[in-house]
């Protein structure tokens, strides 16, 4: 039995007896070189791929290799989830709850998710907690879109756990903060553009939270300045997570460097080029995940929508494969008219060092037109003009730029919000 089959084997335990012995699983096959962990990977995804193509009609007449798949993109899987489902899901991955994806990029997707998966799901949790030497005993605080309002809600799985309390996304950046003053937890986890604002509002009001020892992120694009400035403002480290409900923990911050590890144990990531090669070292390229336990619904090579930077060697000697940065959404992709793409970047809120502007998103309408959508009272004619030389200065080409006043700019039903966002083309 290799280590990552001893793993699978202990999920099959009850909670409470398989939490201690698959965390020092896990412990073990961190250490791993990072050739064997994926050998083993593979070895799991063949198994998953021969499974699909005997249960699954959307699979019946798949490639026998699992490297000449075609990417599954989430309009397949939302358009055919009843021909992904498996007609013979084995007794130990038989669904013990839905993952509803956020629907963030409008497709959102349901997947049912099997006893194995949740069990070691519930172990990498834990596992990141160990990494950052968090006090499981503590409070925690979560502001999202879908809150835990139960009263005896805990954060981990610890048996003396601390209480998670949990506010919703349809308080105000003020409302929250007044919240964590209250609360005074001494964890907090929001989304990414969340955390921005709390700290800049925090900033300007004053707010210490002298409790907080962590910011958590997670859901989004992490802000790059946003480490800095929480350490400025609360002096607490900022951790992020790369996650999605379909698949839980994709890769985990490292305990030591502003890097991500893949968790293998749960999924197969490849990062691969326009073409479908995998990029090397450095390289930014598109993520295509497989959930290795994904077994009452396979989603083999499964396309986020994401692009990441492929990292080398951890320093610290884990054998988990690195991910230097998430970058971005394909949708979040500026294009220039001769056809070049970027993520632009403007900051958490660059321009309301300019002018009173409390919120912005750029909208990308076509090849030489772009929408400034801000919350804020609107502009004098010079102030507009330096926002607009601003903003045409960060984009690098003299696009058509118009400017739209809103009360509000929306989130997505997850609660996620997106600075620049680009719309599909018309035909």
């Amino acid at each position: 039995m290799t280590p990552l089959e001893h793993l699978y084997a202990l999920a099959l335990l009850p909670r409470a007896a398989s939490l201690g012995p698959m965390l020092r699983a896990l412990a073990a096959l961190e250490r791993l070189p990072t050739r064997e962990l994926e050998h083993a990977q593979r070895a799991r995804a063949d198994e998953l791929l021969e499974h699909a193509r005997r249960t699954t009609g959307f699979y019946a007449d798949a490639p026998a290799r699992f490297e000449d798949l075609p990417p599954l993109s989430r309009a397949t899987v939302q358009a055919r989830a009843s021909a992904l489902a498996s007609r013979a899901v084995p007794p130990e991955h038989r669904a013990v709850r839905e993952a509803h994806s956020s629907g963030s990029t409008g497709t959102p997707v349901t997947v049912p998710v099997g006893a194995v998966a949740d069990a070691i799901l519930g172990a990498l949790s834990m596992r990141d907690h160990g990494w950052h030497r968090r006090d499981l005993r503590a409070k925690a605080a979560s502001i999202r879109a879908s809150p835990d309002l139960r009263a005896d809600a805990k954060w981990s799985l610890h048996p003396q756990g601390g209480p998670l309390v949990s506010l919703g996304m349809n308080a105000t950046v003020r409302e929250q903060l007044a919240w964590l003053e209250r609360e005074a937890p001494a964890y907090l986890v929001t989304y990414a553009s969340n955390a921005a604002a709390l700290v800049e509002e925090a900033a300007e009001q004053g707010v210490a939270l002298p409790s907080l020892r962590e910011l958590g992120t997670f859901g989004e694009t992490l802000p790059l300045e946003l480490r800095e400035t929480a350490r400025r403002v609360w002096s607490v480290p900022v951790v992020d997570a790369y996650s999605s409900a379909e698949v839980g923990f994709i890769a985990l911050e490292c305990p030591e460097h502003a890097h991500y590890h893949v968790q293998a144990e749960n999924v197969l990531v490849e990062v691969v080029r326009d073409d479908g090669t995998a990029c090397e070292t450095g390289e930014t390229g598109r993520v295509l995940v497989t959930p290795l336990h994904s077994f009452p619904m396979p989603l083999l090579r499964y396309e986020l929508g994401d692009f990441a930077t492929v990292g080398g060697p951890c320093p610290t000697g884990l054998g988990l494969p690195v991910i230097e940065r998430i970058v971005g959404r394909s949708r979040n992709m500026l294009t220039l008219p001769n056809g070049e793409r970027s993520w632009p970047r403007f900051g958490s809120n660059l321009l309301g060092k300019l002018a009173p502007i409390r919120q912005f998103r750029m909208v990308q309408r076509g090849p030489e037109a772009m929408t400034l959508e801000l919350v804020s009272e609107r502009l004098t004619p010079e102030l507009e003009a330096r926002v607009r030389a601003l903003v045409l200065e960060l984009l690098g080409y003299p696009f058509e730029l118009t400017f739209e006043y809103r009360t509000e700019l929306p989130r997505s039903p997850g609660g996620k919000f997106e600075d620049f966002v680009a719309l599909p083309r018309q035909p």
